[in-house]
């Protein structure tokens, strides 16, 4: 938030240091209190014109434009699958803790819809499934075995919304995710990244006979010191998928704050023939931070089945 309307508020409330004061002095329940009575007169003061003229001119809770019958089929086809390449799937909350995103990642709190009671409007599934799988991981004591989830879910996005066709406020994904131990020979990394890029090649290509699928490999390199792990997983994918169309880059991961080693990008065209970054994914430490435990290891990616469902029926 601009620093001059902090001041501005400030100013106006004749309570200096008014933003500090709520939140290092009130208790998390007190602050709560006070924001659930602060809304209650709020909403007491409105008139039903008020309320549709927000429903008019408010981003966030427009519906989308996607035929809701058939983008539910489309989207549950793509979960099935994803449990046919050995992904749990979940069905998520539509909140999460506060802080789920900009703790643990590099996401600001001011592009989350924050809530009260302590939640915030799930911006990224994926980082809910981090806290799912060390809150199952750690009942089991951190085994060796590896926790693999998928889960569909309605993202709300507090950012500017790009002038790119397809982009929304809200918008569904497919998330995947892999949460296990470090065995060495980096046979984790191995193993999940491959899983995860052979079921969007799978899906894209055998089920939706797309013309063509290009998978980006990105080497995200600290200066001086050998990406080993970028090295390793490379070399396995072009050994057991040879026949796959796959681009490797390089840049800094000073650049690149979000993933750690290694981030993929999957690539299909659009209805006029552009490329189009459809799937992302990568490495993260979240349940390294989330656990206490070094030894833990977490890929994650998602799938923007939205945009996808308005390239393939050309909505876009």
């Amino acid at each position: 938030m601009q620093q001059s309307i902090l001041d501005r508020i400030t100013k106006k409330s004749g309570v200096p240091g008014l933003p500090e004061i709520l939140s290092s002095q009130l208790s998390g329940a007190d602050l709560n209190s006070l924001l659930l009575e602060v809304f209650r007169q709020k909403t007491a003061k409105m008139q039903a014109p008020e309320l549709m003229q927000a429903y008019r001119q408010n981003r966030f809770v427009q519906p989308s434009s996607v035929d809701a019958i058939d983008f539910q089929e489309f989207m549950l086809s793509a979960l099935r699958l994803s449990t046919h390449s050995g992904f749990r799937p979940l069905q998520l909350s539509p909140l999460s803790p506060l802080g789920t995103c900009s703790v643990v990642a590099t996401a600001h709190q001011d592009k989350i819809v924050s809530a009260l009671r302590g939640t915030e409007v799930v911006a990224d599934a994926t980082n809910v499934l981090a806290l799912e799988s060390v809150l199952r991981r750690s009942k089991q004591r951190f085994p060796r075995g590896i926790l693999h989830f998928s889960a569909t879910h309605r993202h709300v996005r507090a950012q500017e919304i790009p002038d790119i066709p397809g982009y929304s406020a809200h918008f569904a994904i497919l998330g995947l995710s892999s949460a296990g131990r470090d065995t060495g020979s980096f046979m984790f990394e191995k193993e999940c990244l491959l899983r995860h890029i052979r079921f969007y090649v799978s899906y894209l290509k055998n089920t939706l006979h797309l013309p063509w699928v290009k998978i980006h490999l990105k080497s995200l390199d600290q200066e001086g010191v050998p990406n080993r792990l970028f090295e390793s997983v490379a070399a396995h994918i072009r050994q057991c998928a040879p026949e796959w169309s796959i681009t490797c880059l390089s840049s800094s991961a000073a650049e690149q704050a979000y993933y750690q080693h290694v981030q993929f990008k999957i690539v299909i065209p659009d209805p006029e023939g552009h490329d189009i970054e459809i799937a992302d994914g990568g490495f993260t430490d979240w349940t390294q931070r989330l656990s206490g435990s070094r030894k833990e290891r977490f890929l994650i990616s998602g799938l923007g089945v939205e945009l996808l469902y308005k390239c393939v029926s050309r909505e876009l």
